[in-house]
């Protein structure tokens, strides 16, 4: 067995001289071992961790100025669910006494964590491209645009779900298409705007595409399995099976956006640059 998987592995690096498609394989393969891409995984899920913390913190404030019966019926409505309606109903009667000082409290962790988030994203795009990231810290319009983008991703959300409830029964189709082809257009913009090189739009977009795919089939995994999977995490081990779960949830995220990142750059190289192999020596400097 071993040396048939030797002979199978030597005939595909074979075929890299042959094969842009193959180069790009083994060049995602080591860029992410020299940039230590599960590492940068884990940092974007630990900073997205406290950043949803955060943004927990905020909605369960926003929710103490609202009635917790009007809570439920709207959270029912919208087709969360009877756990998640039954979760913001008590998040909103308990919020009702401290409301002032979790909202105070919400916006001043999302701000901090939101900056965190973005440092640690352009750290990741610089890495993935080979280039060194500016040492200035992030201007408040930045930080204002990562926090923006919760809003976006619901906005696109409650879209797709209104396309899912028009058009029947092609509507989970549709509304996945839709969804990715909008997510795609949103985080080809997001990848131009962290550090890369000078490169048009286009190539950002095969890892704005595997991105978004990605995070659709999560949200379809969330829908139909992680949801039953947290409840019954939370009853058997409590905060702490809830939080590996989420902590899970969130490491496939930041990996699957470092892949993304280095599918831009490798293949950007492989189809527009000279093609030079990679060198141990190269280290982006975040």
């Amino acid at each position: 067995m071993r040396q048939r998987i030797a002979q199978w592995r030597q005939r595909v690096e074979d075929m890299r001289p042959r094969s842009r498609i193959v180069e790009t394989g083994f060049r995602m393969l080591e860029r992410d071992s020299r940039i230590a891409g599960g590492v940068l995984g884990g940092g974007l899920a630990y900073r997205l961790f406290f950043w949803s913390l955060g943004l927990a913190v905020l909605a369960f404030g926003a929710l103490g100025f609202a009635p917790p019966d009007q809570v439920d019926s709207a959270a029912q409505g919208a087709s969360l669910g009877a756990s998640v309606a039954s979760v913001m109903s008590t998040a909103a009667e308990q919020a009702q006494a401290g409301r002032w000082w979790l909202l105070l409290m919400g916006i001043v962790l999302v701000m901090w964590f939101a900056w965190m988030l973005l440092r640690a994203l352009r750290l990741v795009t610089a890495s993935a491209w080979r280039v060194r990231s500016a040492g200035r810290l992030p201007r408040p319009a930045n930080v204002l645009t990562i926090i923006s983008v919760p809003l976006v991703f619901i906005l696109v959300s409650a879209l797709t779900g209104w396309i899912a409830n028009v058009l029947g029964p092609l509507s989970g189709a549709a509304a996945a298409l839709v969804g990715v082809a909008l997510f795609t257009g949103l985080i080809v913009l997001g990848f131009a705007w962290l550090p890369s090189k000078p490169v048009p739009l286009r190539a950002h977009l095969p890892g704005a595409i595997v991105l978004a795919v990605g995070m659709q089939l999560l949200g379809m995994v969330g829908e139909f399995f992680l949801a039953e999977q947290l409840a019954s995490a939370e009853q058997l081990y409590g905060v702490l099976g809830l939080a590996a779960t989420l902590l899970f949830v969130l490491y496939l995220i930041g990996r699957i956006t470092v892949w993304s990142c280095e599918l831009n750059a490798v293949a950007w190289e492989v189809w527009h640059d000279d093609g030079a192999p990679e060198r141990t020596g190269d280290r982006a400097t975040g």
